[in-house]
């Protein structure tokens, strides 16, 4: 994209900025829009948009237009994210909640792990052009699907600015989308610039990181794959608050990694992208437990503090690496961390009403 359109590479970074801030900002909102129509009509509505906004990036004749594909992206992903949750939370028992949970969550971890080499390998190999293209396909290829399969009857209710607000003003379900956010700024304070901290700091070999970022995703695969066997052990709120406690030992010991064993050093990779990856299914759980008729609009404050705290999170590790070098990313991911176990274990454990 870089060379296609002549752009430098801050700007093509910030197409990512660009759809994290319209998917955070939107995400409530289409629940008081659409919250009310059938999910498989909202999800598949939403995947068309990303095809659409895929399209128009592959024919792009400037950055201009490919900043406006983005922005059509973040709002088809923020009709399709939050509505693709609450379905699962509402097509199951609750004891199976956290199971079903998991297994949406494990489309957005594979994702990180699969979707970016193969769009990478894609844009090497046909063109960056193409590899919008292939994605605007899979996106169709999923709303058809979606459409076939998702229960005509799966439907929820418009969210009321009220409700909005009484969400907001709960304490046990505000602090928890906040916990959340804040957690994930804290992992993205270093994930953010993970392959610069392993260079310069991890001394790894460059033949290396890629492995080893590699190994990071398979973490985050594992960590999904074990959180609903970890909320049925801890209930909801313990096994978020294991899980970021454990993310904060790994910011903890990472500084001490740049002396061990590569295999030490990506075992403590490993870890860290499972306790961080896990935490999204409990803290999903805790959120329809708390509030079942609110859950989708509380799932979707919850996505968009998941996608600020990821723009927020690579904003802060680009200050903090100018202004002090990569060694001390680590503890800035774990004083944020810190702040959002404070802010899980206070609160509180009331159980939200109709109200």
């Amino acid at each position: 994209i870089q060379a296609g359109l002549g752009v430098s590479a801050a700007a093509v970074a910030s197409l990512v900025t660009v759809f994290s801030v319209v998917y955070a900002l939107t995400a409530p909102a289409a629940q008081a829009v659409a919250g009310h129509l059938r999910r498989r009509a909202a999800i598949a509505g939403g995947l068309t948009a990303i095809a659409a906004g895929c399209v128009i990036s592959a024919a792009a004749p400037s950055y201009t237009v490919l900043i406006c594909a983005r922005l059509l992206m973040g709002l088809g992903a923020a009709m399709t994210g939050p509505f693709l949750t609450a379905a699962a939370a509402t097509l199951v028992a609750p004891e199976d909640r956290a199971r079903a949970l998991a297994t949406v969550f494990a489309g957005v971890t594979a994702s990180s792990v699969l979707g970016v080499p193969l769009a990478s390998f894609l844009a090497q190999t046909l063109g960056w052009r193409w590899a919008w293209g292939a994605l605007a396909l899979a996106a169709v290829i999923c709303a058809v699907v979606v459409w076939q399969l998702l229960p005509a009857a799966n439907r929820g209710s418009r969210a009321s600015i009220a409700t909005l607000t009484a969400v907001l003003r709960n304490r046990p379900l505000a602090m928890t989308v906040a916990a959340c956010g804040t957690s994930v700024v804290g992992m993205f304070s270093t994930y953010a610039l993970i392959a610069v901290w392993l260079a310069e700091v991890g001394r790894l070999e460059a033949s290396m990181i890629p492995p080893a970022l590699f190994m990071f995703g398979f973490g985050g695969i594992l960590g999904n794959a074990l959180a609903a066997r970890a909320v049925a052990a801890l209930g909801a709120r313990g096994a978020a608050l294991a899980c970021m406690c454990g993310s904060l030992v790994a910011m903890l010991a990472l500084p001490y990694a740049a002396g061990w064993p590569t295999w030490a050093a990506i075992a403590l990779m490993v870890f860290w992208a499972g306790a961080g990856m896990m935490v999204m299914v409990p803290v999903q759980s805790l959120l329809v437990a708390l509030d079942p008729e609110r859950a989708p609009l509380t799932l979707a404050l919850n996505s968009s503090a998941v996608y600020l705290g990821m723009a927020v999170g690579a904003t802060v590790a680009g200050a903090v690496y100018e202004a002090f070098g990569p060694a001390v990313l680590p503890f800035g991911s774990a004083a944020l961390i810190l702040v959002a176990i404070g802010m899980l274990a206070v609160s509180g454990r009331r159980v939200v009403g109709r109200g």
